[in-house]
């Protein structure tokens, strides 16, 4: 089905959304790979005269977004008079970007201004909202995928506030009052802001101080508009925050995973007709037998031995089907020394060894006998693993290893768009937007295999799974994940050793932990005091084992 827009519907290619008409920030959720970049585009060409502001992820993006614009502008002629400006730090656009440093209220004059997410943040975005010269706020803004990049927002810097603002204990003293407090003796003080936007100026020329080093009208601009700031909102934060002048524009979010982002019952995503996803998928765990950082000093021939099993792996997976292979930027080796006085090895942190290694792990494949044509590897925030339709052909996936993102990541996406998303919520998006990278994308029905690597949290991949089938028609084969496994705390070294010499007495504790069932079984005292000794034979010395094998639904008759 083709990609329309028309009649107040936006038309997917497996789905369809109702487009927004009031003020305020609507979600689309359309599904990775629906076409979200396309139907921006179908947007602009009807909507164009309504003044459009688009924010995209990459530099990269928004030059692509103008090239295909440009072909329609001179292709119609309804299209002809518009206006189109591209504004970003790279290469191609230093004629826009200086032009915009010295008149920065030119922006208002375009029809269609794209910028990236990162110049929405650092500078203030009236500039970016104003249209027709500034008579008016633009009709529209369109977000093309999840804003990713969060630099310091646009803000007062404390070096402002000291110059522009006052204490002392008179309640009207030279400028306007701002807040009060008691200091520990019970004196009350009073915080004063400047009441004539001249003395500010003053102030802060006299103090030496400079806000913004460049000598430009941009930095002028944003040196006045932080006076005006102050003078009639005191030193309440500046609005920098999607969620925090989203209602001045009707603000559409395009985003293929977003509905993870945001709950469910968050009215601001728009209903979905249809499904978003029409693959059979079938998910694979496979052990993995390294960490990133490794203890040993690792040479590829060394490497060759110790993720042999992973290569075999990767091998089979390449030499049936093509496959894309996500892992880490580097693996961290650290080699041991010996200290002269103890015989002891400690490690210096000084003494790590980086290895590139996606490229230590296609050349090991190569030395393998893989085809370099079969496989490709990339790591987790290259930005490959998000917005590339670059590995479409690919049939398989493999994610080789666990990672971590900074706590702030989350934190920050709840405050720019004002949602209560969590860190597993958001792990599953990056997941998801991964796994849409290869063949499920091209909505054909093709089937893919998704392998995981065993250090990697198994209910997440749950939820994943779970996200998938709930997203796909029913006739989709779905499966491979059995199901989540109970949340349980990460047992101390004792109880896993004695878990391990259990394993050996009866396997099937083993399996009954990893499969979430029922299992009982009886051990004599004398035989589970030969598997695991204690300081004296008794039973009431396994308490602790027996009460963390029943919370497990294990249950150990010691007989």
């Amino acid at each position: 089905m083709s990609i329309e827009f028309k009649a107040g519907n936006m038309q997917f290619i497996s789905c369809s959304i109702p487009f927004p008409t009031s003020n305020g920030l609507h979600i689309v959720s359309s599904g990775c790979g629906s076409g979200k970049t396309t139907m921006i585009q179908e947007i602009i060409k009807d909507k164009w005269r309504e003044g459009i502001l688009v924010i995209t992820a990459t530099m990269n993006a928004a030059d692509e977004l103008d090239e295909r614009l440009q072909e329609w502008k001179d292709g119609l002629y309804t299209f002809g008079r518009c206006s189109i400006k591209v504004l970003h730090s790279g290469q191609k656009r230093i004629a826009e970007m200086e032009e915009y440093k010295s008149a920065p209220l030119s922006l208002a004059h375009s029809d269609v201004l794209i910028i990236t997410s990162a110049r929405l943040i650092i500078d203030p975005y009236e500039l970016f909202l104003s249209y027709e010269g500034g008579s008016r706020t633009r009709g529209l803004i369109l977000i093309d995928e999840m804003i990713n990049f969060y630099p310091q927002s646009f803000d007062i810097p404390i070096e402002m506030r000291n110059i522009l603002t006052f204490i002392d204990k008179h309640r009207t003293h030279y400028g306007k009052t701002g807040t009060m407090f008691e200091d520990d003796s019970g004196v009350t003080w009073y915080q004063h802001c400047y009441q004539d936007i001249d003395v500010m100026e003053a102030a802060y020329l006299k103090s030496g101080y400079k806000l913004f080093k460049a000598k430009n009208e941009l930095s002028r601009y944003k040196t006045e508009y932080i006076f005006r700031h102050i003078l009639e909102n005191g030193l309440s934060p500046i609005l920098s925050r999607l969620k925090d002048f989203a209602d001045k524009s009707c603000t559409i979010l395009f985003d293929g995973t977003a509905d993870c982002i945001f709950s469910g019952t968050d009215l601001r995503l728009l209903p979905v007709s249809g499904k978003r996803y029409d693959s059979d998928i079938e998910f694979i765990q496979y052990d993995m037998p390294f960490k990133r950082k490794n203890k040993e000093d690792w040479t590829k021939e060394k490497f060759m031995v110790i993720g042999k099993s992973v290569l075999d792996m990767l091998k089979k997976s390449c030499s049936s089907e093509k496959t894309l292979i996500v892992t880490w930027k580097s693996l961290d080796i650290f080699k041991e020394h010996k200290n002269d006085g103890n015989a002891d090895y400690y490690e210096r942190e000084d003494d790590k060894v980086q290895y590139n290694f996606p490229k230590l792990l296609s050349e090991c494949l190569i030395e393998s006998g893989v085809n370099q044509d079969c496989f490709d590897v990339i790591y987790r925030g290259s930005g490959d693993d998000r917005g590339s339709n670059e590995y479409r052909d690919s049939q398989n996936i493999v994610f080789l290893g666990e990672w971590h993102i900074p706590d702030n990541i989350v934190g920050d996406i709840n405050k720019m768009f004002g949602c209560k998303c969590k860190f597993k919520d958001y792990m599953k998006s990056l997941i998801i937007q991964t796994i849409c990278r290869i063949r499920i994308r091209q909505h054909s029905k093709l089937p893919i295999k998704v392998y995981f690597s065993s250090d990697i949290d198994y209910n997440l991949m749950a939820d994943v799974q779970e996200y998938f089938i709930k997203n796909s028609p029913a006739s989709c084969k779905i499966g491979g994940i059995k199901k989540p496994c109970r949340k349980y705390t990460k047992p101390d070294k004792g109880k896993m050793i004695d878990m391990v010499l259990l394993y050996s007495y009866d396997s099937k504790i083993r399996d009954s932990i990893e499969n979430e069932t029922t299992y009982s079984f009886n051990i004599t005292l004398d035989e589970l005091y030969s598997i695991i000794p204690k300081s004296r034979k008794a039973k009431d010395r396994y308490n602790d084992l027996v009460k963390f094998l029943n919370e497990r639904k294990i249950y150990m008759n010691i007989v």
